[in-house]
């Protein structure tokens, strides 16, 4: 196979690849391009989450992913509830380039803008249900109702 058609079969993953949203199951590092999920335990019963999508995992699939997440976290450390104490979930322009030119009274250009959708969470398990706060979740309801394929 000569390099022609070597460049052109990565061109056409990579073109393939880059269309999908992120998926569920991938972790934050240097090869999911900072993509994915970011855990950090901040006490015995919390958790920070932190989620970033390609600019084709809209916010309402980021939120789905962070509530299944949160209901894992929970479950494992055998909380049968988890509420949020806090939650940002944003869609933010990551970066913008091209390439353009003046001509007398025109200007021509080309260009893309990337996006990226991401979400912060701070996640507490909880033993009972309280009536403190409206973000109180079932664990094994969400976990029974929120679904991926991996």
């Amino acid at each position: 196979m000569n390099l022609t058609h070597r460049i052109a079969i990565c061109t056409l993953v990579i073109l393939s690849v880059s269309g999908c949203a992120t998926s569920y199951d991938t972790q934050k590092s240097f090869w999911s391009f900072g993509k994915g999920f970011d855990i950090t335990q901040i006490a015995e019963d919390s958790w920070q989450i932190g989620f970033v999508g390609n600019a084709q995992t809209d916010r309402a699939l980021a939120r789905k992913y962070m509530l299944r997440k949160a209901a894992e976290l929970a479950n494992d450390a055998n909380y049968r509830y988890f509420m949020l104490s806090s939650e940002q979930n944003n869609k933010d322009t990551l970066a913008s380039s091209g390439i353009g030119f003046k001509n007398d009274d025109w200007l021509y250009s080309l260009g893309n803008i990337e996006n990226e959708t991401s979400v912060i969470v701070e996640v507490t398990g909880l033993s009972e249900k309280t009536e403190k706060t409206s973000r109180v979740y079932d664990t094994s309801y969400i976990l029974n109702k929120i679904k991926f394929d991996s």
